[in-house]
């Protein structure tokens, strides 16, 4: 005999009232980790889009301003990359003493207004000022969303939104040049940056509703909640991050990372290649467009092999299955994954871009004729491919290789990308205006294929380097000591 207990709908168990709470709470709490996260990546791509809208800006500026070609670059497209340089150096610790939101809120209003500035003021200093400012803006949400991320989500799901937010940063460098030529061939080149105040404005609002997800400043709102609502005065708590004074911040923010950047051959290595590859997509900003008007194309046209660039960042989900079976063998032998185990795709990525940018520099004009379009663009999507495989590894073996350190050793590797990609589009107009298309690409895949041998390197002789790294050797050390990961 089986006896069935009914429960009436009217009065609940208070099991099945506690269950049904239970499950309101964990959906809301779902929806509102959904929302916040839409919100701040959106405003990371967005502002990705726009620092890659300065070449085709800097030309259809030069009649407005009587500037050279050289001084309009300067001024659309590396001021803005020195200011995401300095605020990648000086945001991180604020963002760790004052929480995640106030940082985004400050920014995307900096950035809307300084945007707008560029685009109202008929003068190259409000070019200069706004969009140094506007860089400076810009690389809060570059800088602090990994915080965010970690805040938010557990180390299964935030691995996988980490690798959709860097192949999302690289898609939007590569859509910067199209939004930029369709907009200014539409209305002018000033509603790049009307559309960016616009765009910026709204995604300000909508600032408005993300939470704060820094544990120490929640803790701390509510340790002074219950200080007001209770006699309890005696509670308080510690912010491992705060700085006690300036010279502290200092020596955070600026001293040791610049040490981490000048004294550690791994960042140094890491630094220069990561800076070179990802500076790829910038110089392409000045030279896809010289190669592919050569070919009879129109100026919106002449942006839409761009394209191929964000196609080929689809691939780099390949190399993140192999990277997943190599986890599971290292688990399933009880051994330690080793930082050297994130640079197997750099591996694979580095010749692909050499033989990329090879067969790109020798099927375009002058030297070669009569070839169609689609054969160099295809090249493209290679490159793609190991623009966005090179940065993502090697911030990952960064990271497994400094972790207590990884934060100084990402703001050195920031700079260093930051003031090559603002240098990229100046010297790409140098070399194509000194040397033929099919020369200066030559020079480039040669470059690319020089750093073919980094992989190897970093195989054979850095775990010996990281162990003499006072850095590196600490940081394992406090690893090994406060682990609790299975």
């Amino acid at each position: 005999m089986v006896l069935e207990v009914h429960v009436s709908q009217e009065f609940p168990s208070e099991k099945s009232t506690y269950a049904v709470a239970q499950a309101d709470e964990t959906a809301t709490l779902a929806q509102r980790k959904t929302f916040d996260t839409s919100v701040i990546i959106l405003f990371e791509l967005y502002t990705t889009v726009i620092s890659t809208t300065g070449a085709v800006a800097a030309t259809e500026a030069v009649p407005d301003y009587g500037l050279s070609r050289q001084a309009s670059l300067v001024g659309f497209t590396l001021m803005y990359q020195l200011g995401q340089a300095v605020g990648g150096f000086l945001i991180p610790p604020f963002s760790e003493l004052f929480g995640r939101r106030l940082p985004y809120l400050i920014s995307c209003a900096a950035f809307c207004i300084f945007s707008l500035l560029t685009g109202v003021v008929h003068s190259p200093a409000a070019v200069y000022i706004g969009r140094f400012v506007a860089g400076i803006a810009s690389a809060v949400p570059s800088v602090v969303i990994a915080g965010s991320v970690e805040d938010l989500f557990n180390t299964k799901r935030r691995v996988w939104i980490i690798v959709l937010w860097n192949a999302g940063t690289t898609v939007g460098l590569c859509f910067g040049p199209i939004y930029a030529a369709y907009i200014s061939e539409a209305v002018g080149w000033r509603w790049i940056f009307y559309s960016a105040a616009i765009v910026t404005a709204v995604l300000f609002v909508a600032l408005f509703g993300v939470k704060e997800s820094r544990p120490s400043i929640l803790l701390g709102g509510i340790i002074r909640q219950i200080r007001r609502e209770t006699t309890i005065q005696e509670l308080a708590w510690h912010n491992p991050d705060e700085a006690r004074d300036w010279r502290a911040l200092v020596r955070i923010s600026v001293v040791r990372p610049g040490k981490i950047l000048l004294t550690e051959p791994l960042v140094i290595m890491v630094a220069l290649i990561s800076a070179s590859s990802w500076g790829m997509i910038y110089l392409f900003t000045e030279s896809l467009t010289v190669v592919y008007l050569s070919l009879g194309f129109t100026k919106t046209q002449a942006s839409l092999p761009f394209l191929a660039i964000a196609v080929g960042v689809l691939f780099t989900f390949l190399p993140r299955l192999w990277d997943m079976k190599v986890v599971r063998d290292r688990q399933r032998k009880k051994v330690p994954i080793q930082p050297e185990d994130k640079i197997i795709g750099f591996a694979f990525a580095a010749p692909v871009q050499a033989v990329g940018l090879a067969w790109f520099a020798w099927t375009i004009p002058p030297a070669v004729g009569g070839v169609h379009w689609m054969v160099p663009t295809a090249s493209l999507v290679l490159v793609g491919f190991a623009v966005n495989e090179t940065a993502h590894t090697l911030s990952g073996y960064l990271a497994d290789s400094y972790l207590l350190y990884s934060a100084s050793a990402f703001s050195g590797l920031a700079l260093v990308r930051a003031v090559a990609s603002g240098l990229m589009p100046l010297v790409a107009h140098e070399m194509y205006a000194g040397l033929d298309a099919n020369v200066a690409g030559s020079v480039l895949a040669a470059l690319a294929a020089a750093f073919c041998v980094t992989p190897w390197l970093l195989f054979r002789f850095s775990k010996r380097l990281r162990q003499k790294s006072p850095f590196a050797r600490f940081s394992l050390e406090t690893h090994y000591r406060t682990n609790v990961e299975n």
